[in-house]
């Protein structure tokens, strides 16, 4: 599984000088140790004419996108890899076993971390989250990932019950399923030209969290006992 185009990212430096972003200077914190969140940050946002703006600023979106997915009996079984695809084309490779912190402050602190140094590693050399910076998109899927068979699923797809496409992804080897980690907007178009099947499981859009949640849920029930 894939949570791509995800809002997530420190404050961009021309954000940083921003005059309503005169406290965080004067703390002393630089650009690179913070995240870029739109709870603080929008009057910045919108004044500085940011690109992609409808999508960035909304870090939460994939912490309680990640809480979801990794409490699941299909992931703490290993019988799924969960990556992390950013706005800025970084991408996160999540390992095996990883607790995201339900603390929003701690998972802040985290991603800060993982953003400065690259990895995450355990007191016994255990891989918990790796970084890598400017990795594109489709090289991920056809060189690392090896995937037989890539969904989206978009407001943007054709509709298809969940049920079915969860079916289908169980019947295969290695699929993979992309899901966005954005508040608005549509998945962009280096993500979207490299699905082989889009398709859309609502008349209404959902929040990421729902959909993860739902979609494990029907693959687990064709792959677990």
């Amino acid at each position: 599984m894939i949570i791509a185009d995800t809002s997530l990212e420190t404050i961009p430096d021309n954000l940083y000088r921003h005059p309503s972003l005169k406290k965080i200077r004067h703390s002393g914190k630089k650009p690179d140790e913070i995240l870029l969140d739109r709870s603080f940050h929008h009057f910045a946002m919108v004044s500085t004419g940011l690109e992609n703006l409808h999508k960035r600023g909304r870090p939460d979106i994939l912490h309680i996108a990640l809480i979801n997915a990794l409490a699941t009996p299909l992931y703490r079984n290993n019988l799924m890899k969960v990556f992390i695809h950013t706005i800025n084309n970084n991408v996160i490779f999540v390992g095996n076993n990883v607790r995201i912190p339900k603390s929003y402050f701690r998972f802040e602190g985290l991603m800060l971390n993982l953003l400065k140094n690259k990895k995450i590693i355990t007191d016994d050399n255990r891989l918990l989250l790796e970084i890598r910076s400017q990795t594109n998109f489709e090289y991920l899927l056809k060189e690392i990932i090896k995937s037989e068979t890539v969904v989206g699923l978009s407001t943007t797809g054709k509709y298809r019950k969940l049920e079915a496409i969860a079916i289908d992804l169980s019947a295969q080897t290695n699929p993979c399923i992309v899901i966005g980690g954005f508040p608005n907007g549509y998945f962009s178009d280096n993500v979207d030209s490299c699905f082989d099947k889009k398709y859309s499981i609502s008349n209404m859009g959902l929040e990421s969290q729902v959909v993860i949640s739902r979609l494990i849920y029907e693959y687990e029930k064709n792959v677990l006992a």
